[in-house]
This record gives C-alpha cells, structure tokens and sequence, in this order.
C-alpha cells in the first residue's frame, strides 16, 4: 500500500510564485518598477521570509539529533555543495570562450576554497535555512513548552535585529538565521493548529490577500537578507507574516497554474542554478549584439531562462537526484547509499 502523503499543490503553487519573484528580482529587477514604485518592497514581504515559513511548515523531528542533522545535511548541505562545485564547473568552462565568461568570478581553487559564494550567491539562504531547522529541533527538544520556545524565539530574533542594526554579520549567516527563525516558527505552528486543512472560509482568501496587499503597499520598506538591511523590528514580524498568511488562504482558492506548480516543486533546483544561468544567458545576448547591451536585454534573459530552467530542472533531478535533495545521498548511520 502506497503510504506517500499526497502533495499539497497551493504550496508547490506559494513556493512557484516566491521562486519566480526571485528570479526576476536578480534577473530583471527594473521589472517590477513598471508596476509600481512600491512593488519590489512589497514583494519583499513574501520572497525570503515566505521560504522560512514553508520549511517550518514541514519541520518534523524524525529521531534524534543526528539523524534529524543527516536529513537536513541532505536536503540543504548536499545541494549547497553541488551547486556551488556546478557553477564553478560552468564558470571555468566558459571563461576559455569570451566574452562568455565577462562578469563572472575566477574559476580558481583559491576562490573556490575561500570566495565560495561568488560563485552562487543565492544559495546562501540554505545554509541559513539548515541552521535554523537546528535551532528549532534543539528548541523543541530541550525547552518545557511552546512558550518557553516562544520567549526564545522572541529573545534570538531581537540578538539577531540588534546584530543586523550594528552591521555585525556573524560568519556563515548565523545572524541572518535568528532574523529568519521566527518566520520559521510561525510555519510550525500554522501546521500544528490546522492552518493547512481546507476550511469553509478560504473562499474569502483571494479577497483578504487584495486588502493586505493594498495596506502594504504604501508603507512597504526594503527586507533585504542578505545585506542585512532590515526595516523596524515590529514591521518585519508583522507585515511579512501578515502577507505570507494572507497568500496561503489566497492560495488555497487560486487556479493552479502548472507551469507555476513545477517550478515551486523544484524551487531548490531553480535557486541553485539560475543565477550562474542568468548572467551566461545575458553574455551570450551581448555578444550576439555586438557587444552592445539593448534595452530588451534584461527582460529578454529572464524569458529565456525561466524557460531554460524547465529542462535543466527534469536534467538535474534525473541525473543527480541525491544531489538535488530527490535522493538520500546519506542513509542512516551517514553511511553513503547506493542506487
């Protein structure tokens, strides 16, 4: 008997639509000024804390520490790793043919070692996700009660907000974690007190979303995790959990969009490839145009690799499924598995 729980396509559809905000965002961000002086700020309530919230939603404690560590290892650590070695891989391969390679990080050791990001910046957020499903394991593990949890929670998030207000970046993004983990929490607990179960009032969930949206939009401030660029401590852990809820109800109701669907079911794929993908595609463009960089460049190469991304996706997940978190590469014990 198949016991596979069955996928719940609105969150594929959540995760689809926050991929492709980030993908036009590193890709064409100009994009979103056409629609609005205020949008990119409002679409950064959902991008990064939305991805927070959704693996909180699917936290689960599995058995003890390691072989808690050993899946996240798999699911977050092993695709970093693989992605970052990809895009060097691509880095070097096109650095022998310019002006292919214009713009990208030397492909050396050196680099490799020491200026690892440069290679993919984006996948900075796996570590930090894999830190704060850490935290969070430890929390539920050793704290009496969700409100002891709740107190820590609240007391991580402000070291966090005051580090990021000083410009203190704590090494390998433990900082940008404690400003993510309660968004975290906020998925756990929307899980835990039924918030994914159908309900005779999501119909009005596509409403509620237009009234949030259109009360964030004037007031909208830059959230920018990375950068550690945060607004006020009471905006980003009011506005942000306010529209990443009001898109779950929405979603709930929404059309789904297929294309949308695999894109979010495969989001980690499209986060760890598009951005070495975004800036070939755009070199090739310039050297077919002489050289010269159009108007149309930008939003040309984000066309093409949101549809460039589809095969690569089927690709990767075919031939590298322990490396794009489809496959254990680690079994229990960490001992490697096999085919």
């Amino acid at each position: 008997m198949n016991t596979t729980k069955p996928r719940l396509h609105y969150i594929d559809f959540m995760k689809g639509l926050c991929i492709l905000f980030i993908v036009i965002f590193h890709t064409w961000p100009q994009g979103f000024d056409l629609l609005g002086s205020h949008v990119n700020y409002t679409l950064e309530s959902f991008r990064i804390p939305m991805y927070y919230f959704i693996s909180g939603i699917f936290f689960k404690p599995y058995g003890g520490f390691f072989d808690f560590t050993r899946r996240k290892v798999n699911n977050m650590i092993v695709p970093l790793v693989f992605f970052i070695l990809l895009a060097a891989a691509l880095v070097w391969t096109v650095s022998h043919f310019p002006p292919l390679g214009q713009g990208f990080q030397a492909a050396t050791w050196h680099n490799l070692l020491h200026q690892y990001w440069g290679f993919n910046i984006p996948l900075w957020f796996l570590l930090s996700l894999f830190e704060v499903n850490v935290v969070y394991y430890a929390m539920q593990r050793y704290l009496p009660g969700m409100r002891w949890v709740a107190v820590t929670c609240l007391a991580l998030s402000v070291l966090g907000y005051a580090l990021a207000a000083h410009h203190v970046r704590l090494p390998y993004f433990v900082g940008t974690a404690l400003l993510g983990l309660p968004f975290f929490v906020l998925g756990s607990l929307t899980h835990r007190l039924g918030g994914l179960q159908p309900h005779r009032l999501d119909r009005w969930g596509p409403l509620v979303l237009l009234v949030v949206l259109a009360a964030i939009y004037p007031f909208a401030r830059q959230i920018d995790f990375w950068r550690l660029v945060m607004p006020g401590y009471a905006y980003l852990y009011l506005v942000p959990p306010a529209a990443i809820l009001s898109l779950l109800w929405a979603c709930k109701r929404l059309p789904r969009i297929p294309v949308i669907c695999y894109y979010g079911r495969y989001s980690l794929v499209v986060l760890g490839t598009h951005f070495p993908l975004k800036q070939l595609i755009a070199n090739v463009l310039y050297a077919l145009n002489g050289q010269q960089w159009p108007d149309y460049t930008l939003p040309l190469t984000c066309v093409i690799l949101l549809i460039v991304e589809l095969p690569i996706i089927w690709l990767l997940i075919k031939l590298f499924p322990r490396f794009t978190a489809q496959e254990e590469l680690f079994g229990p014990g960490w001992r490697l598995t096999r085919h």
